[in-house]
C-alpha cells in the first residue's frame, strides 16, 4: 500500500486530479474518508465482545426480518427481483447501508469531494485535532476483485448469495428511478454520494480490509492532518452535507432524524443488547 501526507489541500486536490478516470484506465477509481485511522471494517463488526459466529447469527436475523413493516422505513424492491435468484437480498444489503443499518458492506465513492467530506464529519469534534485519512482503492477494471452490475458479464453475480461469496469485493451497482426515487432514502443517498461496497466475506468478517493482500495491492493511503481538514471544511459547499444525507423532499430535516433514530435502536437491538 502506497502512503501520501499532502502538506496543503492543493496538494491533495493535485493529486486527486493526477488519478487516472479516462476510458481506457485498467482500473476504476474508488474512494473512502475516515475521520480517524480506524481498520477499514463492516460496521457489524463494532462491537468487539461478539464471536464472529454470533455476528453472522445476528446479521441473519436481521435480514430475515427486511422489511417495511419491521423497519418503518421505505424499501425498494429490486427491478429483477422474480427473475434472479439473490437480487433482493443484494439490493437490501445496499439500502440498508446507506439507510444506517449495520451490514458486512464498507463504503466507498467514486466522488472525491464526497471521501473529503466523510474525512471531516465530525458532529462531536471528537477527531478534530486528529488525522482522518483518505483511502484510494485503484480496483482493476477486468480481474477477480469488481462485481460491476452495469456490465453485462457480471450481472450473473445476482444469483449468487451476497452472504456466501469466496473473496471480498468492489461492487458497483445499478441505481434504480421509479416515480417516486426521492422517497427512498437508502437509494437517493447512493446516488448522491455515488457509492460502492466493498463486501466482506463470512469466513473473514473480521478482516480489516486494507489487510487483505488482493485489495492492499492496489490502495492508497492518503493522511488528512488537522490543518488539512479545516481547509476541506472551508472548500467544499455549505450545503454538502444535507445533499449528502438528503432523505426526503418533504420535511428533510425530520425525515433525516427520524431514520437516524430507527437504525441506532435495531443497531443497539441488533448487535449490541444481550
Amino acid at each position: 500500500m502506497k502512503i501520501f501526507c499532502p502538506n496543503t489541500l492543493e496538494e491533495l486536490l493535485s493529486f486527486s486530479q493526477s488519478i487516472r478516470r479516462d476510458g481506457s484506465s485498467p482500473y476504476l477509481a474508488f474512494f473512502r474518508g475516515q475521520i480517524n485511522d480506524w481498520p477499514i471494517k463492516p460496521s457489524i463488526t463494532r462491537n468487539p465482545v461478539l464471536s464472529d459466529d454470533e455476528i453472522l447469527e445476528k446479521e441473519k436475523y436481521f435480514f430475515e426480518n427486511y422489511n417495511e413493516e419491521t423497519l418503518g422505513i421505505k424499501v425498494l424492491e429490486h427491478f429483477d427481483k422474480d427473475y434472479t435468484k439473490y437480487a433482493q437480498e443484494w439490493h437490501n444489503l445496499f439500502q440498508a447501508q446507506h439507510l444506517g443499518f449495520y451490514t458486512r458492506l464498507t463504503d466507498w465513492s467514486q466522488d472525491f469531494n464526497s471521501a473529503m467530506f466523510f474525512a471531516i464529519d465530525d458532529e462531536s469534534k471528537d477527531y478534530i485535532d486528529t488525522d482522518g485519512v483518505i483511502y484510494v482503492y485503484e480496483c482493476p477494471y477486468y480481474g477477480e476483485q469488481l462485481i460491476n452490475f452495469q456490465r453485462d458479464e457480471d450481472y450473473s453475480f445476482f444469483d449468487q448469495n451476497p452472504f456466501d461469496l469466496d473473496k471480498a469485493y468492489m461492487v458497483k451497482h445499478h441505481s434504480q428511478f421509479p416515480d417516486d426515487f426521492e422517497n427512498y432514502a437508502g437509494e437517493i443517498r447512493r446516488f448522491r454520494q455515488d457509492g460502492s461496497f466493498i463486501i466482506s466475506t463470512s469466513k473473514e468478517i473480521n478482516q480489516p480490509i486494507e489487510n487483505i493482500p488482493y485489495i492492499n495491492h492496489y490502495l492508497v493511503k492518503i493522511y488528512i492532518s488537522s490543518k488539512i481538514k479545516a481547509e476541506i471544511s472551508e472548500y467544499l459547499d455549505k450545503g454538502f452535507k444535507e445533499f449528502i444525507y438528503f432523505a426526503s423532499t418533504e420535511n428533510n430535516k425530520e425525515e433525516v432524524e427520524r431514520i437516524r433514530k430507527i437504525t441506532l435502536e435495531s443497531n443497539n437491538k441488533s448487535y449490541w443488547d444481550k
